[in-house]
């Protein structure tokens, strides 16, 4: 079966690339701006059948591939029992931005190439209750800006709750530890997440639906400077155009309150996700979108602009 071999090549490679060459280390500068495009990739709590992202980005989505324009109906019966609690993803993308290091002034662009492996269990305790446990890697690798090249290492458990009484809103706790590597082994970041959340999808027709999110953030990190907070927002518009064709709308507000020196900012991203199923494991999708983040300490004011393309297998069993 050629899928189950897609994903462990990725994994291998990735592991190739994890390797420390050296014990180079960042400079401050290119430390705030890896870390800062790690968060912009970084997936975002939700419920477990949900495929949004709350930072807006080019996700595979978590479902299987849809057999006809019932895409509506499907939403309305998530709830029922998964028989497939066991998944494996591996996905890969190649993207450019016209503000590779998330600065207000000196923008300069570049290409990027990203690589993920992933795992996942997502056992359904009872009718309404699942719970989620998964571990992942992305390595990024720059054309031009090489200093920026990082790895990201992932952990990830939480809970997802949809109460009959609540008609359909899900509610979501989960605890994320990120780990951040330059391209040479070094560590640019350790976070620890936690997160507390609702949502709720509005099936609009046989085709399609909107999503509607809120989420809380309390995040311990080294660096105490990546430290921060987050309060935010997120909706989505899903269509399914055709059997195998999908689209997505999304936008997500939020505000980051980091705890040295009492900094706010003040963070929006909207983005366009085309996806193409090539059968019930691989997906090609194309992305774009567009962030902007305000502070209140305006050396950390940027727009950024990020277009690309990619494809994903997800093994499931």
């Amino acid at each position: 079966m050629a899928s189950p071999i897609v994903t462990a090549l990725a994994g291998l490679s990735l592991l190739a690339l994890v390797h420390p060459a050296s014990g180079q280390s960042l400079a401050p500068a290119q430390l705030e701006g890896a870390i800062e495009q790690a968060r912009l990739f970084q997936r975002t709590p939700g419920v477990g059948s949900s495929v949004v992202e709350a930072n807006g980005n080019a996700l595979p989505s978590s479902g299987g591939a849809s057999d006809d324009d019932s895409f509506g109906d499907q939403i309305i019966l998530k709830s029922q029992p998964r028989t497939r609690t066991f998944a494996l993803t591996g996905d890969t993308a190649f993207f450019y931005t016209d503000n590779v290091a998330l600065t207000r002034r000196g923008r300069i662009d570049d290409t990027f190439f990203v690589l993920h492996a992933g795992g996942s269990w997502t056992p359904r305790l009872n009718p309404s209750l699942e719970a989620q446990l998964g571990v992942s890697a992305s390595t990024f690798r720059y054309s031009d800006t090489v200093e920026l090249d990082f790895t990201n290492l992932g952990f990830g458990a939480g809970l997802f709750w949809t109460p009959d009484q609540l008609r359909g809103v899900s509610l979501f706790a989960r605890y994320d530890l990120i780990e951040l590597l330059s391209r040479h082994g070094n560590e640019i970041l350790q976070d620890h997440e936690f997160t507390v959340g609702a949502q709720k999808v509005f099936a609009l027709g046989r085709a399609h639906a909107f999503t509607l999110g809120v989420t809380g953030m309390a995040g311990f990190a080294n660096p105490y400077a990546a430290q921060r907070d987050q309060a935010g927002m997120f909706a989505g518009y899903r269509l399914q155009l055709a059997r195998a064709w999908e689209t997505e709308i999304f936008y997500r507000a939020a505000l980051h309150f980091y705890n040295q020196n009492s900094r706010l900012d003040g963070n929006q991203v909207i983005s366009l996700n085309l996806r193409y199923r090539l059968n019930s494991w691989a997906e090609a999708n194309a992305f774009f979108s567009f962030g902007s983040n305000r502070s209140d300490k305006s050396v950390f004011n940027y727009d950024v602009l990020t277009t690309g393309a990619g494809a994903a297998v997800t093994i499931r069993f």
